[in-house]
């Protein structure tokens, strides 16, 4: 290094303490580490804006390459469930004993859990697949998840609204129950989907960590899924399938997904094994809040990794 000129001012060489406090004067803040939580928390609010632009522009594009286009979002579960109704409903009569109307009772459970298992899937690989937008800008990397999160939740609208109307023609069925008739529990749908979104972005935060470094899990947790299904009463009474001795009774009685499902099946009132419980709403709230906030915190714990080789 060259000597300074003469009547040249230097400044002096400062401390790494010194550059520490100057940086944070200045408003500047290290890369690649974990920020605090407070902090993290305010930068994902703060980028809502385009946590929810990022989402609405993709539940746009959705299924924009086949002929029928966004039509797909609601025909894909309308086959899934009239698929559930022929076996479960038609098939085996018994699956759902006790209940009156056995195929509103299936569309309810199968629209539902695959809006579940659509979060899930999502949070699965949204850092895979956005690691582009991850290495090239700053931001807190739960958006990216919480985007996912969104647009599974946008795209659930005309589900829910094809939902509704499926279980009111389903008293049309022969030897399917009784009619369904509007009910005003009817307007806690949305809340009732909104709580079952919040608890799905916190398993899908949990598992988005765990894609982010172990893509492989992608193709291991749909079976576990498909289970889940079943385990969750989406498509028989769980209630009137077990006995009332069994050991494993409560645990799929009060299990989340079970509790979701059964929330949004009270809404609709027209089932009075489900009817709509206090305690029922206080579970899923419980269940909701507590399992986005464990999620959110796992993801927030292994910030710095993300989109690192």
């Amino acid at each position: 290094m060259t000597d300074p000129k003469p009547g040249v001012a230097v400044a002096p060489r400062l401390t790494s303490e010194a550059a520490g406090t100057l940086a944070q004067q200045s408003g500047l803040r290290e890369m690649g580490i974990r920020p605090p939580l407070g902090r993290y928390i305010r930068g994902v609010w703060d980028r809502r804006s385009f946590i929810w632009n990022l989402s609405s522009s993709r539940a746009y594009v959705r299924n924009q390459g086949s002929y029928l286009g966004q039509a797909w979002t609601v025909l894909r579960p309308i086959l899934d469930a009239a698929t559930m109704i022929i076996i479960f409903g038609f098939v085996f009569h018994g699956s759902a004993p006790g209940i009156e109307n056995r195929a509103a009772f299936i569309v309810v459970g199968s629209f539902s859990y695959s809006f579940f298992q659509g979060i899930v899937m999502a949070g699965i690989g949204s850092i895979p697949a956005d690691l582009q937008l991850i290495r090239s800008h700053q931001f807190p990397r739960a958006v990216v998840p919480l985007s996912a999160v969104l647009t599974e939740t946008v795209l659930f609208g005309p589900i829910m609204v094809a939902m509704v109307v499926l279980v009111v023609l389903t008293g049309f069925l022969p030897d399917m129950g009784g009619p369904v008739f509007p009910h005003w529990s009817w307007l806690l749908l949305p809340v009732a989907a909104a709580l079952l979104s919040l608890f799905s972005a916190g398993v899908a935060l949990f598992f988005a960590r765990l894609g982010a470094r172990t893509p492989d899990i992608a193709n291991v947790v749909p079976f576990f899924l498909s289970l889940g299904r079943f385990a969750s009463g989406a498509t028989f009474s769980i209630a009137g399938l077990t006995g009332h001795d069994s050991w494993f009774r409560p645990l799929l009685l009060y299990q989340p997904v079970q509790v979701f499902l059964e929330l949004i099946r009270s809404c609709f009132g027209n089932e009075p094994l489900i009817p709509m419980a206090p305690g029922l709403w206080l579970l899923a709230i419980v269940y909701a809040v507590g399992v986005f906030v464990i999620g959110f915190l796992f993801f927030w714990g292994a910030e710095e990794s993300y989109g690192r080789d």
